[in-house]
């Protein structure tokens, strides 16, 4: 990981500086650059080294802001070296929003800094690492004991969205349901939470019908990791649910060929689970949290569930199949089930690529939320707010819920043609069993492939969409 340095200094010359649109001005840099968000220019100097100007428009306005800026200085200089000096943003180079905050400045400067700075893992036989940043100067920022601890909870964090993002970018032939499960108990090793996997015997043992039906179709078996982390010995527990489809086919019901592409990144939603129940772990948060992950692989095969199977599940509901491709949410319904029952969760949240209807309407900057309880769901804004995700709260009615009555069983996994992003979320309320309960659908950014119309600090491929604001949620 890049080694981040405090300097309570700031020198005269910075080689990466930041301008309003009204310091750019007042430089006059003229046409080349005015300042505008996100806008850099390079500038080369004597001696083979450069400036680099990066734009903050009017002042940053939020904590996603901060962070794509700061992204944005690393993402603009890694091609020419590996060691940057920046300066921490200045008072008027924010909005009156984020004035006095100067520690948590800091905390998202270094969020976009690291995250900035992630390494995909490769799979070339010649691995480049050219484009490596090694050391960055923060200026600006006294090295005392707060600012210290701030520095090593962004690390831990940072920690977890790397693992989360080589995990969406795995192959799925190297990355395995159980395959899947073992890397997360090797994660936590060490660390104060304890993790326990229930094999393909448990499960049945269980009665997690639904997962063994969805899993049943690989020759690779599902499995179901706890990670449960109660630093107190008693209080409420939040779960937090995560679909892990290591390989999405869509079984039966099979995917087109121009949506192949992104079928093992179906696991992204236990991903960003992961990487904040890592951070919540080794930065020491103060919440009893608990995350279920379901894993497994929906393939075709002679044993595959089929539509118009009826099956029953953790908690004994029937479910009729009425799409294989709606698979996240079969399996998703015996985790939160078994959170609520099993784990003894006042309160759960689940997260998946679910949809595909969240992604095209709400895009890369955003996504779209269900939520049943308003204590939860106020929360919830407020670690948004910290995080700065933007997500959208989706309402619905009875009529919605209607959608997913079935004729022959308790519920049907589909809702028709309409409203498929609100009767998803509403298939696994099912289940939560009138806990207060919270649905994020990530499909749109849990991956970006377009660099150009998503957040500076994400990465090609996975992205550990969701953790951010898991973490704010449960620290």
């Amino acid at each position: 990981m890049v080694n981040i340095i405090f300097k309570e200094t700031v020198q005269e010359q910075l080689q990466i500086q930041f301008f309003t649109k009204e310091q750019a001005k007042a430089e006059n840099y003229g046409k080349f650059f005015e300042g505008d968000y996100l806008q850099t220019c390079l500038i080369p100097v004597v001696g083979g080294t450069f400036r680099l100007l990066v734009g903050v428009g009017d002042g940053v306005a939020d904590w996603m802001e901060v962070k794509n800026v700061y992204a944005k200085a690393v993402n603009a200089s890694k091609t020419y070296t590996d060691a940057l000096t920046l300066p921490i943003l200045t008072s008027d180079q924010v909005t009156k929003e984020l004035a006095g905050k100067e520690r948590k400045i800091i905390g998202a400067a270094l969020e976009g800094l690291l995250l900035a700075c992630y390494q995909p893992t490769k799979y070339k036989s010649d691995q480049d690492t050219s484009n490596t940043i090694r050391e960055i100067v923060l200026c600006g920022v006294m090295a005392d004991e707060e600012n210290r601890r701030i520095l090593d909870e962004k690390k831990a964090f940072a920690e977890g969205i790397y693992f989360a993002r080589d995990a969406v970018n795995s192959p799925s032939n190297l990355l395995r349901p159980m395959e899947y499960a073992k890397r997360v108990k090797e994660l936590f090793k060490g660390l104060p939470a304890q993790v326990e996997i229930y094999d393909h015997a448990a499960l049945v043992e269980l009665g997690m019908e639904a997962l063994l039906t969805v899993g049943k179709g690989s020759s690779y078996e599902p499995c179901l990791t706890v990670i449960r982390y109660l630093p107190q010995k008693d209080g409420v527990i939040t779960a937090l649910v995560g679909k892990g489809v290591t390989v999405d086919t869509g079984g039966y019901c099979v995917k087109a060929a121009n949506s192949m592409e992104g079928i093992k990144g179906d696991m992204a939603g236990s991903a960003g689970v992961i990487a904040a129940m890592y951070a919540l772990a080794k930065a020491g948060g103060t919440k009893n949290t608990v995350a279920v992950i379901p894993m497994c692989e929906n393939r075709i095969s002679p044993d595959a569930m089929l539509p118009g199977d009826v099956i029953s599940s953790y908690n004994g509901k029937t479910i009729e199949i009425l799409n294989t491709d709606a698979e996240g949410r079969l399996i998703l319904a015996d985790a939160v089930a078994f959170a609520v029952r099993h784990e003894q969760a006042q309160r759960v949240l689940d997260i998946a690529t679910l949809t595909g209807a969240a992604g095209m309407t709400f895009g890369k900057h955003m996504a779209p939320m269900l939520a049943d309880g308003e204590e939860f769901y106020e929360e919830f804004v407020r670690a948004q707010e910290i995080s700065g995700e933007h997500y959208v709260r989706l309402p619905f009615y009875k009529a919605h819920e209607r959608m997913i009555e079935s004729k022959w069983a308790d519920v049907k996994n589909t809702g028709g043609d309409t409203c498929g992003t609100i009767t998803a979320g509403l298939f696994i309320r099912v289940f939560a069993e009138g806990r207060q309960w919270i649905h994020l659908d990530i499909a749109g950014t849990a991956e970006s492939y377009d660099a150009e119309n998503s957040p500076t600090f994400y990465s090609y491929g996975g992205t550990g969409a969701g953790a951010s604001t898991l973490y704010a949620l449960c620290c």
